[in-house]
């Protein structure tokens, strides 16, 4: 998920692979920063300080009404100019259960289209990082079947394949070890049995686990028998 606001709009959307799907779009009623004559200055603060609220607010009503029921969703970037962005953060506009995926907030020169393309600039660190964290998990958790519930796993090309073409795999695990042909034909036969299919780099452990026993590895919907 990417949000990206300041005082006067926010722009809200996803990240899928490496494009940025608009969601939408929303301008707040914050007045600008110059009074009218005859306002007292207090008076106009405490006007700004009121819309700002209620624009943060509704702001958190968006996220939460296009965030909360994906239940794939990996986590939320946050970034905007200046202060604004922490003072939404800060705040008690985003639900718990959504705070705790914002996994990093990012300081940005611009908010709209170009905010959303610098969020997703600023925070490669960040989605690499995730994206180990990731890796480590499923690769451990297949590793970690294969010695208690070898019967929910397979491994290697010939075994993996005929599992796949069965329909038995659940998710399937290919090594970045692989050539690219090859990868391509194990992808094309996962997608006509809408089988999720990993690509696992050998930057960690598991990765290199996965390389060394075959480079394809699949955790399986149900135990073939033999």
């Amino acid at each position: 998920g990417l949000v990206v606001l300041d005082l006067r709009d926010a722009h809200i959307a996803l990240l899928k692979g490496k494009t940025i799907v608009p969601l939408l779009k929303t301008h707040s009623e914050v007045p600008g920063k110059f009074r009218a004559g005859g306002q007292s200055a207090l008076r106009f603060a405490r006007l700004r300080e009121g819309a700002a609220h209620e624009h943060f607010k509704k702001v958190g009503n968006y996220i939460k009404e296009q965030f909360l029921p994906m239940k794939e969703l990996k986590g939320i970037l946050l970034g905007g100019p200046g202060h604004t962005k922490n003072e939404f953060y800060d705040g008690s506009y985003i639900t718990d259960q959504l705070k705790q995926k914002v996994i990093a907030v990012k300081d940005l020169s611009y908010t709209g289209e170009f905010g959303l393309e610098e969020l997703l600039e600023k925070s490669q660190d960040v989605l690499a990082q995730e994206d180990v964290t990731e890796e480590k998990k499923i690769v451990g958790k297949f590793l970690e079947t294969l010695a208690i519930k070898p019967d929910m796993v397979t491994y290697g090309e010939k075994n993996t394949l005929k599992a796949l073409e069965m329909g038995a795999v659940a998710i399937l695990l290919l090594s970045e070890a692989l050539d690219e042909q090859k990868i391509e034909q194990f992808e094309s036969t996962a997608k006509a049995f809408s089988t999720e299919v990993r690509i696992v780099s050998t930057e960690t452990r598991e990765g290199v686990q996965l390389r060394d026993i075959g480079k394809i590895g699949a955790m399986l919907r149900y135990p073939l028998t033999v």
